[in-house]
């Protein structure tokens, strides 16, 4: 094989340089360079895309940015109001509150002054008023009064007559405050003697009008007030308007309405969760109503704890911080920033110090704890909106902890990200923008650039020519394999009848064979050989007419029967094979035709000859020949080894021996069944096979009838092929 190859690539060794030097050099070089162009112009896109990613984000950062600015601008603004030097609180409650309005990234503002508790003035804490001492009565006789009421409803058990003392010392004193809590003496031993009704009328004058008075323990009377008005309406079986007085208060509570600290708000806060949600469990009517409304209070009342417990943890862990700043830095107007992870939320400070007397003294720190969820979802989302990345890029924004704030992460590998980072980390997040085009980058920088279709098209070009020079090679081998297997052949086919001849002829000079008998025997076997070799040499002359376009049919009128019948009788008298038995069937009137004898009749031997060689068994050969309207059919079947049927359409082929030829050693030269080929089809017929394999096989020519009067084609005494 290796050395057919070498033979072939020496052959055609002009036609290989020729294409190595005008296709696969300038291919490969061209491909080279547009590679390394098709590179350049990916990297180029890559930056392109890098830097319109960078404004995204940078946009985006620039917008989050200027709103924690101007939080910061209005918190410097706010603390050079001379109410925050001077510690004037309602004052500074008023003005916080037109921050919140104005700004709801505010979120808890709290004042935190030198070594003192920090303040939270919107939610009370550090405001409570220190109002739950004693009301003194300037008149002894109002005192005694009292005392003696007071003995009446805790000594003697008789609440009936520590009501009428109550009454007539409520009417001697002049004292607001003292007036009120006289009022609440009398309501609660009115509850004492079970007379809810008239309790109940009590409690709402005073609700009605002393709001703002406190009980000795300091609770808001009123407060205290709504909270007995309600037993009053449970005692007498009144549940509805149980039911609408504590929704009152529970939205007065949530609303601020009293001033309480945490634990005072929780308690009370608590007690009437309790009771709404035993007396709502089976209350009918506007049932559905008011759990609504209860359950709507109830996530305000978590929402409101959530907010104390944000207060304690600035108090715990950011207040100690900026205690530290407000000690150890010098005074500075210009706002600053504090971020910390607590437990699973970052606290953004925004902070500014409050200036002193003197300018340059420093009496407190101003600061706001940012609403993140604001911060969120609605400066970060009008920031995106505003700023509108494509819809080719995917936008992920995360904290520093990894909890995610927008979008999702793109996993896609080799995706082009970019990442940028809040100044300060303030706040702690990452945005991530990433290209996610409809079909990646290759869509933009490679299926629509030029250099990708010239390298696409000259590696088609290559490919193309390669095959093509492989195609040749491997014909040239090929055709070498064929020059080879046919001079094998063809010598074969010479050698053993020239050995034959050389060696009877032999005998014959030398005077070996005396007898006249074995002497026309091995005469005749001369002939035998000579003819077979005139065959052989008349087989390869004219295939090399053919393939030149030189051979030349020289059509004669011809009585196909009696023409066939010569033939056959020719074969048999030449034939040396012991047990060959070949019959005809022709049938009368046959027509003539116009055909070249001598070359239909070595059509005719090849067949036969085909027919001999491959019966490996019983030699037997059936000829027969008819006529079917204007056509001649002759069939030549055996009873040899058949034919494949993947081989029907190949033995007709130049040089080709089939699977049993060679399995067989069966001798040939692969020219047969291509010259009966050509000369049936010179003559306008066809050949056809039918073959069983393992049982026979039949070829069939048919012959179109020459028809003088309207010129057939066999009319034609001489024709080329």
């Amino acid at each position: 094989m290796f050395q057919g190859l070498k033979i072939a690539v020496k052959q055609k060794k002009k036609l290989l340089v020729v294409f190595f030097i005008t296709i696969f050099l300038p291919s490969v070089s061209l491909s080279i360079f547009g590679i390394k162009a098709l590179r350049n112009e990916k990297f180029r896109l890559e930056k392109q895309i890098e830097n319109e990613q960078l404004q995204i984000v940078k946009s985006i950062k620039g917008k989050i940015e200027t709103k924690l600015t101007d939080i910061g601008e209005q918190l410097k603004n706010m603390a050079s109001y001379p109410s925050f030097r001077q510690k004037d609180y309602p004052v500074i409650k008023e003005l916080l509150r037109g921050l919140l309005e104005k700004d709801s990234l505010a979120g808890i503002v709290f004042l935190l002054y030198r070594n003192a508790e920090p303040l939270f003035p919107l939610f009370q804490s550090g405001f409570e008023e220190n109002v739950g001492t004693s009301v003194v009565a300037n008149d002894n006789s109002l005192q005694k009064q009292i005392k003696d009421a007071e003995d009446a409803e805790y000594i003697r058990n008789d609440y009936s007559g520590a009501v009428s003392i109550y009454n007539d010392a409520f009417l001697k004193s002049n004292n607001r405050s003292a007036k009120a809590r006289l009022l609440n003496s009398v309501a609660r031993n009115l509850m004492k003697s079970s007379k809810f009704s008239e309790a109940g009328d009590v409690f709402t004058s005073i609700i009605n009008d002393y709001s703002g008075e406190r009980t000795e323990s300091g609770l808001p009377l009123e407060l205290h007030a709504k909270l007995q008005k309600t037993e009053c309406y449970s005692k007498l079986g009144d549940k509805s308007s149980s039911i609408s007085n504590d929704l009152n208060v529970f939205e007065d509570l949530l609303t601020d309405r009293w001033i309480l600290n945490e634990n005072q708000f929780k308690t009370y806060a608590s007690i009437v969760s309790e009771r709404l949600t035993g007396l709502l469990s089976d209350n009918t009517g506007k049932s559905t109503e008011n759990k609504s409304k209860f359950e709507l209070y109830k996530e305000r009342y978590q929402y409101k704890t959530e907010l104390w417990q944000t207060i304690n943890n600035i108090k715990s862990n950011i207040v100690p911080e900026l205690s530290n700043y407000l000690q150890t830095n010098p005074f500075t107007s210009s706002p600053f920033k504090l971020s910390k992870r607590i437990g699973n939320e970052d606290y953004l400070i925004s902070a500014v110090i409050i200036p002193g007397q003197n300018q340059q003294d420093k009496a407190g720190i101003l600061a706001a704890k940012l609403n993140n969820r604001y911060l969120q979802n609605n400066i970060l989302d009008n920031s995106i909106k505003e700023v509108q990345p494509p819809e080719n890029t995917s936008l992920f924004i995360t904290s520093l902890s990894g909890d995610s704030i927008r979008g999702f992460k793109n996993n896609t590998p080799d995706a082009i990200t970019t990442t940028i980072l809040f100044d300060d980390n303030f706040p702690p997040w990452r945005l991530e923008v990433t290209y996610v085009g409809r079909k990646g980058l290759g869509e933009i920088s490679i299926f629509s650039n030029f250099y990708f279709w010239t390298i696409i098209t000259l590696i088609i070009i290559l490919v193309f020519g390669t095959a093509l020079i492989v195609r040749i090679v491997a014909r040239e081998m090929e055709i070498l394999k064929i020059k080879s297997d046919f001079v094998s052949s063809v010598s074969h086919e010479f050698k053993t009848p020239l050995t034959s001849m050389k060696a009877l002829t032999e005998r014959l000079e030398k005077g070996k064979v005396t007898q006249p008998a074995k002497m026309k025997q091995y005469i005749s076997i001369i002939s035998h050989d000579i003819d077979r070799l005139i065959r052989l040499v008349g087989n390869i002359l004219n295939f090399a007419n053919i393939e030149e376009g030189k051979k030349v049919y020289k059509k004669e009128e011809t009585d196909i029967a009696i023409w066939l019948k010569e033939v056959i009788n020719n074969y048999k008298k030449e034939s040396i094979e012991s047990g060959v038995s070949i019959s005809a069937e022709i049938e009368d009137d046959l027509p003539v035709l116009f055909i070249d004898k001598d070359a239909m009749t070595q059509a005719i031997f090849n067949l036969l000859d085909n027919a001999v060689k491959f019966s490996l068994g019983e030699k037997m050969v059936r000829v027969t020949v008819e006529k079917n309207e204007n056509l001649i059919i002759i069939k030549v079947k055996d009873k040899g080894i058949g034919i494949e049927n993947d081989e029907k359409d190949k033995i007709f082929e130049k040089f080709y021996r089939g699977n049993s030829a060679v399995k067989y050693y069966i001798k040939g030269t692969g020219l047969g069944l291509s010259l009966v080929k050509y000369t049936v089809e010179a003559h306008n017929g066809h050949i056809v096979i039918e073959s069983e394999p393992g049982w026979s096989t039949v070829f069939t020519i048919t012959l179109p009838i020459s028809d003088k009067k309207q010129g057939g084609i066999n009319d034609k005494k001489d024709s080329h092929y």
